[in-house]
């Protein structure tokens, strides 16, 4: 068994940091195209519909690539392979800036969606190993506090540079931001042994491409994306309907609180555990969605962004050092990308199921109803991986026996 690179209880080295710096530089390049595909497939002459369906490609291309990146992180050189995947998506985050036809930019996006993938699952899975395991939890929420940064800066920065220098120099600052994450890869070393001659690689299995045994956390991950693939699908036409002024500072409220919650809430789980964290983190997350429903003043709104960062926010990253502290070392990529399977799922199909529910019961009607699923739903995927866990420790007990 390969064993963690660092031994020690050090969570500040200098190779913990230089990954947090690739995790916000692929973030901020991901998050300056995001907001411009939609309104580019626009400018390139798509109807409304089909711009939408081009502007939710990567997370319907993330939800299939996530478990093949956990078995590529598993099984493959990490550092080796992130190089190549940073280089390709540098290179069709580049080529947005020359796309002329739609089929063209459909290309780009599904492969962007398919690089974006495996580096996300790849640099987590990378950076669990420079992270003492009785602190995972504390380190991957550090990790993962880049992501709110992301998108509280990449946006506005995409958004100013097409504004001031048209589409393509938006693409190219994003490229350029990705070749940055390539550097900082170059100079990471990467404890790898080489197999052995004739060694026998196992065949692929399931739980090779999804760890089965956490199946529940999986889905509390979907029921958290959800909420969130709702709200930011939905929020500013719900605002706009109320007359609720400046929604943007819901976002801004949500990342600054995460900024806050996150390393609270990854040291609490490191040393109470799991569901000391996750019980509130439902009930936060719902009652942060319900809030939306009711909501008539951005005042309002706001103590609903910081309910959803304290559930939806700091629970995520919660669940995925829970996985990755839980399984071997070696299996850190498929503990990740079980995880993402699940933000992906939710973030892929919330906005089409709203949608119906919109229709039915009013936004009022769908957020708060999805408040309510996220309590009682949430609540019964902890006790059922509580009760899974009992019975593993047990048969693992009478084994001993």
């Amino acid at each position: 068994m390969k064993k963690p690179l660092s031994q020690k209880n050090t969570l500040w080295t200098w190779k913990f940091i230089v990954l947090i710096l690739i995790n916000l530089t692929n973030g901020a390049a991901g998050q300056m195209t995001f907001p411009l595909v939609a309104s580019f497939a626009l400018d390139l002459g798509a109807e409304l519909t089909v711009a939408s369906s081009i502007a939710g490609i990567m997370s319907l291309i993330g939800m299939f690539m996530s478990p093949v990146a956990g078995v590529l992180s598993d099984r493959m050189n990490r550092k080796r392979l992130l190089m190549c995947t940073e280089l390709l998506y540098a290179l069709f985050l580049l080529g947005h800036a020359f796309a002329t036809t739609i089929p063209f930019l459909v290309f780009l996006r599904a492969g962007t969606g398919v690089f974006f993938t495996i580096n996300s699952v790849l640099t987590t899975a990378y950076a669990s190993e420079f992270i003492p395991r009785d602190r995972m939890g504390e380190g991957l929420g550090y990790f993962g506090l880049v992501m709110p940064l992301a998108q509280a800066v990449g946006p506005a920065l995409g958004l100013a540079l097409r504004d001031t220098m048209g589409f393509g120099a938006a693409f190219v600052a994003a490229c350029i931001s990705t070749i940055l994450s390539f550097v900082c890869v170059t100079i990471l070393p990467y404890d790898a042994k080489a197999p052995q001659e004739g060694e026998k690689k196992h065949s692929l299995k399931l739980n090779d491409l999804f760890a089965v045994e956490f199946l529940s956390l999986m889905l509390l991950a979907t029921l958290f994306s959800s909420a969130n693939g709702l709200a930011t699908t939905y929020l500013d036409i719900l605002a706009t309907e109320r007359g609720i002024p400046n929604i943007s500072l819901f976002f801004t409220a949500y990342a600054v609180a995460l900024l806050i919650v996150k390393p609270i809430t990854g040291r609490l789980q490191d040393k109470k555990g799991l569901y000391f964290v996750m019980i509130p983190a439902v009930v936060f997350a719902a009652l942060g969605t319900f809030l939306v429903g009711v909501a008539y003043s951005l005042a309002m709104m706001m103590l609903a962004a910081v309910c959803r960062a304290l559930g939806q926010g700091a629970g995520t990253p919660c669940l995925q050092a829970h996985t990755v502290r839980t399984l071997d070392a070696s299996k850190a990529g498929v503990a990740v990308s079980t995880i993402v399977i699940g933000q992906n799922l939710g973030n892929a199909l919330a906005p089409i199921g709203g949608s119906f529910f919109a229709e039915s019961f009013g936004y009022e009607g769908m957020f708060c109803g999805m408040g309510v699923a996220t309590l009682f739903i949430g609540m019964f995927l902890l006790v059922w991986n509580c009760l899974r866990e009992k019975k593993a420790g047990l048969q693992l007990s009478l084994i001993h026996i």
